[in-house]
């Protein structure tokens, strides 16, 4: 499997707009890996995981024809992980070409919130609706902790995450061809509920939320001494092993570094920052 960063950051990206801490001044001078895209990730060239704001500026910089998609596993619904107008371009109404049908995996909370977002473009707009699925050219498959679904190659399981509960909001195991990976970001914390899920794998790739550095956690996201917390959990349950490898993504410039010494810092603690880009082959 292939694995590809689409972006790293939190909801607000980085550098902020407006922002002359350290991380955004060095993100508008240096630009490089601390320049941060609001959060996905592309698994092969056909899995996308969360339709985001910035995944049409992200293909055109990393060469990836979104065209092959033909899974997308959504988190939740916020802003920052679903833009509805990338959605509603497959409507005919926009002359759209040759589109491939879509299946779109979610809770039902988080299809009721993207159903929200997407009447702000269309009013008359229904996920729920079987002609409004077939004009979008897209099979919705709704998901909750502990289940399991092929989807081509792939075993996708959802895992409950807290972070918003009223969408239900979730993260993902996806396995292909032996190998398990954990995309597991906005996390809030993982319940027992969850790790219980988790205990059916040995995962080779565990990606996890890392708004925070410690001691700056505003609420709804992990902070960097939780994942520590998390990794080391995984270690004595046996979810992860020796070579696995472990990143952090979502990163928000609050009580974090630049990506240089912020990568140092957390190689101590037995994981990486991702980065924007960045590329894992399995």
């Amino acid at each position: 499997m292939r694995i590809m960063f689409l972006g790293t950051s939190a909801a607000t990206s980085c550098p902020l707009v407006f922002c002359n801490c350290t991380v955004c001044k060095n993100g508008r001078t240096k630009k490089g890996k601390d320049i941060r895209k609001r959060s996905s990730l592309l698994i092969n060239e056909d899995l996308l995981i969360d339709l985001g704001p910035d995944v049409p500026t992200s293909s055109s910089m990393y060469n990836i024809d979104l065209t092959k998609v033909k899974y997308i596993l959504q988190t939740h619904g916020h802003s920052d992980h679903f833009d509805a107008g990338h959605l509603i371009t497959r409507l005919q109404e926009y002359a759209p070409e040759n589109v491939e049908n879509i299946s779109l995996l979610a809770s039902k909370g988080t299809i009721k919130s993207l159903n929200r977002r997407l009447k702000a473009e269309e009013p008359d707009a229904n996920l729920f609706d079987e002609d409004w699925q077939r004009r979008l050219s897209m099979d919705i498959r709704y998901m909750d902790n502990g289940d399991c679904i092929k989807l081509g190659r792939y075993f996708i399981t959802a895992v409950e995450s807290l972070h918003d509960i009223s969408e239900n909001s979730l993260i993902y195991v996806v396995n292909s061809n032996e190998k398990s990976i954990l995309y597991g970001t906005d996390l809030l914390r993982l319940s027992d509920r969850a790790w219980d899920t988790l205990k059916r794998f040995e995962l080779d790739v565990v990606i996890l939320d890392h708004t925070y550095g410690e001691g700056f956690n505003a609420g709804g996201h992990l902070d960097s001494g939780q994942v520590i917390d998390i990794i080391t959990k995984m270690k004595i349950e046996k979810i992860i092993h020796e070579n696995s490898m472990i990143y952090a993504t979502h990163i928000s410039h609050e009580g974090n570094d630049i990506h240089e010494v912020m990568d140092k810092l957390v190689n101590k603690n037995g994981y990486h920052i991702a980065y924007d880009g960045l590329e894992l082959n399995l």
